[in-house]
């Protein structure tokens, strides 16, 4: 939003627990032995609610189970490890074996009026400009913010540069 012209928000800029993941497959370090095996098996996220003296009151960690949802991961292969990308919870991951950290800043704009009505009346004004070679897709250019949507708007932006859909 902010590279393309726009003013928008996104919601790291409200909350930066989502900035950055940390990728593992320390299981044992991030979710409860009550649900781990139900989690790993089905679960796509696992969020656990810390109370906290901040504003708000409570902390979110919040652990993306791979393994359990992404085709390209599943499966039970003997030796397999559990795939995972944990945000805000380094302090439980400190003596874990961690393969690498990725970034989630701007990737989820906010849903404010302002993104909104960028999303409606920006963006679509900005669709083939300097002379059809310039469209935008993603999260930033769709109204709600939803990942189908997001995906969706691909399929759009390749239908108008020559794709067969």
């Amino acid at each position: 939003v902010r590279r393309g012209g726009g003013k928008g928000s996104y919601t790291t800029d409200r909350d930066p627990s989502m900035a950055v993941g940390v990728v593992h497959s320390d299981s044992a370090a991030v979710i409860e032995e009550y649900c781990r095996k139900e989690v790993l098996a089905r679960g796509c996220n696992y969020i656990r609610c810390i109370p906290d003296s901040s504003h708000t009151g409570v902390r979110y960690e919040n652990t993306f189970v791979l393994s359990s949802w992404a085709p390209g991961m599943q499966g039970s292969a003997a030796g397999s490890r559990d795939m995972l990308v944990s945000y805000n919870a380094q302090e439980r991951l400190q003596n874990s074996d961690v393969e690498t950290s990725v970034t989630s800043k701007e990737s989820h704009p906010s849903l404010t009026t302002m993104n909104v009505f960028f999303s409606q009346f920006f963006w679509p004004t900005r669709q083939g400009s300097r002379a059809g070679r310039f469209y935008f897709c993603g999260s930033a250019v769709t109204p709600g913010n939803g990942h189908d949507l997001s995906l969706t708007s691909g399929f759009a932006v390749a239908h108008a540069l020559g794709a067969d859909f």
